[in-house]
């Protein structure tokens, strides 16, 4: 149920370092990032006050330079139509007075529904674009290279492009000399979120422990290791030692940020998530509102860690049996993953699968199918047919199918695939491994097959 955690703090720090990878940063997510964070992080950023005050109200627009019009130069068709001249705005008033600071005015000017689909693809072209032309001028194994390589893999990550952007996140810790542990973190983060779990964990382990020696326990980005190492173990189900840590983070990040910074209420949706495990349902549900209260406040109501929050909710309440009440939740999750997200997105794609779990639950079966089917098909096209997200929508399809009776076959191979999918993951004696063994023992039993 874990969605992608965008992580603001980590964004903090890169601010005071560059304005570039600030800009960098809001390309990247500025469509889920509210004004009121945007001028959160800039009142922290050392850039000059002339450039805070316009970075502080605008949100950097990336488009074709056709769609662009500097209205001091070119006339769009509508003051053509209008017979209006260059240098005035769309009222008709001038642009520039005499005596005052000369000013422009770009009117960005959108025709078809393509054009604004498109503009994804035209800021990640941009991007990548941009690391390789400052790998020709100045090298591959350059610092500047390195941090332009290293910002496009957290584009792509967040994108849920994992494959693409592990290739990069390994070449800037194996080229640079002065790799940080940020750098192991993203990596990190990108292997956890691709189903890489056990080399995700012994990353983690390193980055909390070098994190804890150099900057102290309760500095801001050890706690970050420390949250992220907690999700990671929840994730192999070692939940003892993840609810210690998920504690840990959550206690450390109120104390140092407060009750309602993002990064807090990140760690009370993951110390949930550990309890809801745990089958502490009481305590997880207080934890889930307020994470998601917090985000909504903070975030805004459309943000994907808000979504994110709405999910896990969902999935509480369902696990309550409060099946109408979980329905609504869900359905404007996936509502706005879609819009937000795209509807091949892992998160999206993790929305489905929830929906259709949900809706088999309430009998409704054929809607189930078609949901878990659009799952499959996604997670295998985004994440691969190996990756853990991937089998547990594997699994769910195959119980759907054999509760509807018939597909026999089908549901006998969908098994199957789960268990030789959980053997490479995680090794024939794990206990996961072990229960996928079972359930297709139970059914060829059940239905005297191989």
């Amino acid at each position: 149920m874990l969605k992608r955690d965008i992580d603001l703090k980590g964004r903090e720090a890169a601010v005071k370092g560059s304005s570039c990878v600030f800009l960098d940063d809001v390309l990247c997510c500025g469509m889920f990032i509210s004004i009121s964070v945007i001028r959160s992080l800039t009142r922290r950023c050392p850039l000059t006050e002339e450039y805070r005050s316009r970075v502080s109200f605008c949100i950097p627009i990336l488009v074709n330079a056709s769609m662009a019009y500097d209205v001091s130069k070119r006339r769009t068709p509508e003051m053509v139509k209008q017979g209006k001249p260059v240098g005035v705005n769309l009222a008709g008033m001038p642009l520039n007075e005499d005596g005052m600071p000369p000013r422009q005015c770009f009117v960005i000017r959108v025709e078809t529904e393509e054009e604004v689909g498109n503009a994804r693809a035209v800021l990640m072209e941009a991007v990548r674009c941009r690391a390789k032309a400052i790998e020709e001028r100045l090298g591959s194994e350059h610092f500047e290279s390195l941090k332009a390589s290293s910002r496009l893999a957290n584009v792509l990550t967040a994108r849920g492009d994992y494959a693409k952007a592990e290739p990069l996140c390994r070449r800037v810790l194996a080229i640079s000399e002065t790799a940080t542990l940020r750098e192991v973190h993203n990596l990190t983060d990108m292997l956890r979120l691709a189903g890489k779990l056990l080399e995700a964990e012994t990353l983690c382990r390193r980055a909390v422990t070098e994190r804890e020696s150099a900057l102290g326990e309760m500095h801001a980005e050890t706690l970050q290791s420390v949250n992220m190492l907690g999700i990671v173990l929840w994730q192999r189900r070692k939940l003892e030692e993840a609810e210690v840590l998920c504690r840990k983070a959550l206690e450390g990040r109120e104390t140092l940020l407060g009750a309602m910074h993002p990064d807090t209420s990140q760690s009370a949706n993951n110390l949930a998530l550990v309890l809801q495990k745990q089958g502490n349902l009481e305590e997880a549900e207080v934890l889930h509102r307020r994470a998601l209260a917090g985000r909504e406040a903070q975030l805004g109501p459309n943000h994907p860690d808000t979504l994110q929050s709405v999910n896990n909710l969902a999935w509480l309440l369902e696990n309550q049996g409060k099946l109408e009440d979980a329905e609504v939740l869900q359905r404007r999750d996936l509502a706005g993953c879609e819009a937000q997200l795209g509807a091949s997105h892992p998160d999206t794609l993790t929305s489905v699968n929830n929906l259709a779990k949900l809706l088999k639950k309430q009998r409704k079966l054929q809607d189930a199918e078609g949901l878990f089917r659009r799952a499959l098909a996604g997670r295998e096209a985004q994440l691969g047919a190996r990756h853990p997200s991937t089998l547990k929508t594997v699994f769910n399809l195959a119980r759907l199918l054999e509760a509807k009776g018939g597909h026999l076959p089908e549901v006998e191979e969908l098994y199957l695939r789960e268990l030789k999918g959980m053997e490479e993951l995680d090794g024939p004696d794990h206990q996961e491994t072990q229960r996928s063994r079972r359930n297709l023992e139970r059914f060829r039993r059940k239905h005297a097959t191989g």
